[in-house]
């Protein structure tokens, strides 16, 4: 057989493997969607061992082909390779398919969140055995698409479970900077569109907490809410002798099923921790886990939003004033502030955004670097801007505080990092709590270029990842001052306005 025989030969082989390969690729989706609910019965092992078989015997075609005793050689050990790749793909999700269904099985609602997660590795899976020969701009290119999927099925799934599942989605979006942008800038779009909830469910609430005669406490509440979350809705209502107020009503039934997931949570991250390079899902779901247990009780906000209008009353900006003869674990009722939320008011003024962001800036500098006391849920539609021109922040249900070591230590790391002073970097660090066992390593990485895309708090997202590939092990509460800083930083970046390095350091330095 001559080499043109032999190239054609290889290149028909090829595209019959690939055909099949797309073939199972169709098959293996299927098996991982909603609508097979028993794992026993799922054909996920016969369409392993039919891929494999079909895998085997083209590597055996492939190899009997008359290349010389040099190309016989690499081409056999390419192939290999390959095979070894995919056995090790079969067992990894396999085992982890096992791990997961042998505890969830039984339910619905858990055993969709398995399909859909053991779907979304395995879509993962596939893309890296399948395009790692491929020339880097092609693979690159791939590589957008299968995240952009992923991000969409999550969003998708997590809408339609709605409690835990929307504030992990909130959280992700906000928080998880290790990975790419795409996946913050889907679930970013769950923050402000969850369903309403019929005013008759809500008002069964009102009646258990407040008592059959607790309308007679108000001149009229207006029965559609101002907004929806995964735990709350709000209603704005005026009192019968007193201020207009916005309601707080937690959502019936929402702390079981909210409880429930976060068990699932942390099994989930337990299982498959490992899968992630750079990304501790543990310590995020512990995180998640403490925010949102604390949301769940109203006692708990109330009592941040009393520290925080004591401590900053004398402040530009404007927080919710409580009405106490109206809180209980399951309601908060705070006077009403007039406002709009701050990225549609910039549609509508965007000329305003250099100024209204700069002080969205100064305020979070202040109340973490000065009092150490911050709102630590910075999602957009938690910012308003009142009528008077002045910032307003909303829903204190997540607050963080800082000791005063923390905030001098976090305040010097901040400070070394955004003025690219690296020399003495590792014992910054140590005096802040991170551990740090590697620090030549770290000091190479952050070396390195940093993207365009990086403005001067957006930067903390580059050095968080950074800190990861070098094994650093950070205090929590710096992640989550970190991540904070890092969403207004994504603001900023979105309406095109930059910090001067003097003026952010001017900003963080002063008292």
């Amino acid at each position: 057989m001559d080499s043109d025989k032999i190239v054609k030969k290889s290149k028909e082989l090829l595209s019959d493997f690939l055909a099949k390969a797309d073939q199972w690729t169709e098959d293996l989706d299927s098996a991982f969607r909603p609508e097979n609910k028993n794992p026993e019965k799922s054909p996920l092992p016969s369409l392993w061992n039919q891929f494999e078989n079909q895998f085997s015997g083209w590597v055996d075609s492939f190899k009997s082909l008359p290349f010389n005793s040099t190309s016989t050689e690499k081409a056999t050990a390419s192939a290999a390779e390959m095979l070894q790749e995919l056995q090790e793909m079969k067992e990894n999700l396999w085992s982890k398919w096992q791990k997961i269904s042998s505890i969830y099985g039984n339910s619905g609602r858990y055993f969709e969140a398995i399909q859909t997660i053991l779907h979304i590795m395995g879509r993962h899976q596939l893309f890296k055995f399948q395009t790692s020969r491929l020339p880097e701009a092609e693979r690159a290119a791939k590589e957008v698409e299968m995240h952009r999927q992923n991000a969409e099925e999550l969003s998708a799934f997590c809408r339609k479970q709605g409690g835990a599942w929307v504030k992990a989605a909130q959280f992700i979006s906000c928080h998880a900077v290790e990975l790419p942008q795409v996946y913050s800038n889907t679930l970013a779009q769950l923050q402000d569109q969850a369903d309403p909830i019929p005013w008759e469910q809500m008002e069964s609430v009102l009646e258990e907490v407040w008592g059959a005669q607790w309308q007679e406490r108000f001149h009229y509440i207006n029965h559609a809410p101002l907004a929806t979350a995964s735990i709350g809705q709000v209603h704005k209502a005026q009192m019968k002798y007193g201020p207009t107020v916005a309601i707080k009503i937690q959502i019936p039934g929402v702390s079981e099923i909210i409880k429930a997931d976060l068990q699932f949570f942390n099994t989930i991250a337990s299982i498959l921790n490992d899968q992630f390079e750079y990304l501790d899902l543990e310590q995020m779901v512990r995180e998640l886990s403490k925010s949102i247990l604390q949301e769940l009780d109203y006692y708990h906000e109330a009592s941040n939003l009393t520290q925080f209008f004591t401590r900053y009353q004398q402040q530009q900006w404007e927080y919710p004033i409580l009405l106490k003869e109206l809180l209980t674990t399951r309601t908060l009722a705070m006077y009403f502030i007039e406002g709009m939320p701050i990225r549609r008011f910039l549609e509508e003024v965007p000329s305003a955004a250099k100024e209204v962001l700069k002080e969205l800036v100064r305020s979070f500098l202040k109340q973490i670097f000065k009092s150490g006391l911050f709102h630590a849920d910075p999602h957009p539609g938690n910012f308003f801007v009142t009528p008077q021109g002045k910032i307003a922040l909303l829903d204190f249900g997540a607050v963080a505080e800082l000791t005063k070591e923390e905030t001098h230590a976090y305040r010097q790391v901040l400070t070394a990092l955004f003025l690219e002073k690296f020399d003495n970097i590792d014992t910054k660090l140590c005096q802040a709590g991170f551990v740090t066992t590697r620090p030549e390593t770290l000091k190479n990485l952050l070396s390195q270029k940093k993207s365009e895309e990086y403005n001067e708090l957006t930067k903390l997202q580059f050095y968080l990842e950074v800190m990861r590939k070098a094994q650093i092990r950070i205090p929590d509460n710096f992640i989550l001052m970190a991540k904070v800083l890092i969403v207004i930083g994504g603001l900023l970046r979105q309406y095109g306005v930059k910090l001067e390095l003097s003026e952010l350091a001017s900003m963080l330095l002063k008292d």
